[in-house]
């Protein structure tokens, strides 16, 4: 358990590092290019990206994220999945090439069909990314990750798709970005493992592995009718440019959210997987990553919320100023993906996989029902409806994970409480610092705003300590002991011997 503790932390600094590394990369790329296209071409863009989103789970159905879960995995599992990829990516490549016109027709824009037709690659690119990508995870060799990662967005964003921006190509620049970026990772995460590729049908293990797989695809379905359904109908009801201004800042809030959740979910499923013999620790796990979730993730979402008119006006311009209100509630409910993200693994290795299905599925009807009819008022009267949608969805999920684990209520609200607190108070400053800065210019304000939080946020956990839970606080002392000690002095107060 102390080596599975160790390749964790490891896999997370490289994580949280290359993340750091791609966040950046993302969110310039995305505000050149958003001010380059404009709401218009981002909607055109948005209607294949949600038809590609859903399509990748039939082109992968799930089985080969089952190389992590295995214990023990051999040629033949890996032969097996590589197989089905093959033969489900393209599949579902032709299927949306030969559907693309109705497609289009369905969201009311026939520009969208070539971008489409030309995205629908994506899903063999992926599919046969797949086992490579899971290897990697299960191995926690983030480093080999990240390196592609970070080498495919460059290549396929800065120096593909921006030059074609500029040159005028319009939506048709994200299109090759993403095609370039996808072919690039390929290769470079196949190069990291060189896993066999010898075709393999069936076996005698197979079984197992597709039955995990038809779990996996079923749950991952109805998760992508929960946070992709609003987009659907939002770009079946209102036009290219509404749904440009939805699905930007949607993607604005939600890129550093999946980021963070693609370097914590897999360590920690990975983890859990060969800790299901001592649930205590899985249950203290759980607990220190929900409490850092509350103490900082909450108050820097709160706080995004809170400036969400000088945010979109700093970085985006007044091309985007629609997408203020937009903003808030959708900054609000991130924080409550999060929670489910790292909720669902503990299902899944507890081998409650079926039951998140069973959960979620009610869940995803009543959010099908309530962002229909709230999409016949206004494109905003849907994001306040997401954001009540996702509080029902987290307290769903952490009650089931209490049950499942038969954790004690309260210790979970002990390690949330801090950021309860913190929130509200970051919150009400910011709102009072805005009134009084309000004639600065947009991007002056947004300095303003980000150092006070930040500081105040630190002054807030050093006058009381107590705000952070004894989960998290031995997490962070953990972290520290791994971090030049000079930066762990000055951090030392968040993990301070009294609240261990």
């Amino acid at each position: 358990m102390k080596d599975i503790g160790s390749r964790s932390l490891t896999a997370v600094f490289w994580g949280a590092g290359g993340a750091v590394i791609r966040l950046l990369l993302q969110f310039g790329s995305q505000v050149i290019l958003a001010r380059i296209l404009g709401p218009e071409q981002y909607g055109l863009f948005a209607i294949g990206s949600i038809v590609i989103s859903f399509s990748n789970f039939f082109s992968d159905i799930g089985i080969a994220y089952g190389l992590i879960q295995k214990n023990d995995v051999n040629p033949r599992d890996i032969r097996f999945v590589f197989t089905w990829q093959i033969i489900l990516g393209t599949l579902v490549t032709i299927a949306i090439t030969f559907s693309a016109s109705a497609i289009a027709e369905f969201f009311g824009d026939v520009r969208a069909t070539g971008i489409v037709q030309a995205l629908a690659i994506v899903c063999l690119l992926n599919a046969l990314a797949a086992p490579s990508l899971n290897l990697l995870k299960r191995k926690l060799d983030f480093r080999r990750i990240q390196i592609a990662q970070i080498s495919s967005f460059v290549v396929g964003y800065m120096l593909i798709g921006i030059p074609m921006a500029l040159y005028g190509t319009q939506a048709w620049a994200l299109v090759a970005a993403w095609l370039a970026q996808a072919t690039l990772f390929l290769i470079l995460a196949y190069a990291a493992t060189r896993h066999p590729i010898a075709p393999l049908l069936r076996y005698e293990g197979s079984r197992s592995l597709s039955a995990y797989g038809v779990t996996v695809l079923m749950t991952n379905l109805v998760n992508w009718l929960i946070n992709n359904v609003d987009r659907v109908i939002i770009g079946r009801i209102f036009s290219s440019r509404e749904i440009g201004l939805y699905a930007t800042t949607y993607n604005m809030l939600y890129t550093p959210t999946t980021s963070l959740l693609g370097i914590i979910q897999p360590v920690f499923f990975s983890a859990a997987s060969r800790a299901t013999h001592q649930p205590d620790v899985i249950a203290g796990s759980y607990r220190a990553l929900i409490g850092a979730v509350a103490v900082f993730i909450l108050p820097a979402f709160v706080c995004l919320g809170t400036v969400s008119e000088t945010f979109v006006l700093a970085l985006y311009g007044e091309k985007w100023s629609d997408a203020a209100p937009l903003f808030r509630p959708l900054a609000l409910a991130m924080p409550l993906f999060l929670i489910w993200g790292f909720t669902t693994p503990l299902l899944w290795t507890g081998g409650y996989a079926s039951r998140e299905f069973r959960v979620q599925l009610p869940i995803a009807l009543i959010w099908l029902v309530a962002c229909w009819l709230a999409a016949q008022y206004s494109v905003l009267a849907v994001c306040w409806t997401v954001l009540g949608l996702f509080i029902v969805r987290c307290l769903v999920m952490v009650i089931s994970a209490v049950r499942t684990l038969k954790m004690d209520a309260s210790l979970l609200w002990r390690s949330v409480r801090g950021g309860m607190i913190i929130s509200p108070v970051l919150a009400l400053m910011l709102f009072a610092l805005e009134a009084v800065c309000g004639r600065f210019p947009a991007i002056l304000r947004l300095g303003v705003d980000g150092l006070a939080g930040s500081v105040g946020l630190m002054l807030l956990l050093r006058l009381f300590p107590d705000l952070i839970g004894v989960e998290l606080a031995q997490l962070l002392h953990r972290i520290f002991d791994r971090i030049p000690p000079k930066i762990a002095r000055h951090l030392a107060f968040l993990s301070r011997p009294g609240s261990i």
